[in-house]
């Protein structure tokens, strides 16, 4: 069984019936599902023009520019080592008024992983005020997230400096 090449299939299938449907601005879809399909495999130059291209295709409405599309480009590109382009699409979705209600986990988590590229950058003060909004946004998380726990051992020694 070859899980990419049956992601692929599938893809290639959702661009034929977006094809056949005669509205264009829906093939958003099928790029982001081709970067989903990249990033899992590893292919970040692959994935993060996917995901440019389906935010590229999104139309002017903001709930269609969310933070669930533009969260992966910026784990692909954190991924891919390019830590200010991940930087400034976290802090894009931080700073929308857009997609905080259906999409509230990813605007939470993006001030913890602002927070972890803020300390990468030796940015101390930057990285605790995030760590904190992090924590104040899901204090009440289940203990099981691994985010929650991290983020609370990296604020300790942060303050502890």
């Amino acid at each position: 069984m070859d899980v990419k090449n049956d992601a692929l299939k599938t893809a290639d299938e959702l661009r034929v019936v977006i094809e056949d449907s005669h509205n264009p601005n829906n093939m958003h879809f099928f790029y982001h599902l081709v970067g989903m399909i990249e990033l899992k495999q590893e292919n970040f130059a692959s994935a993060i023009e996917s995901f440019k291209e389906a935010l590229s295709l999104q139309t002017s409405d903001p709930h269609d520019k969310s933070a669930g599309y533009i969260e992966p480009l910026a784990i692909a590109y954190y991924a891919s080592g390019d830590v200010d382009k991940a930087q400034a699409e976290y802090e894009r979705i931080v700073s929308s008024s857009s997609g905080r209600f259906g999409y509230g986990d990813v605007y939470a988590r993006s001030y913890y992983e602002l927070g972890k590229i803020y300390e990468q950058k030796g940015w101390k003060g930057k990285a605790i005020e995030h760590y904190e909004k992090f924590h104040e946004l899901w204090k009440e998380a289940d203990s099981g997230f691994p985010e929650v726990e991290d983020a609370k051992k990296r604020l300790a020694a942060l303050k502890s400096q």
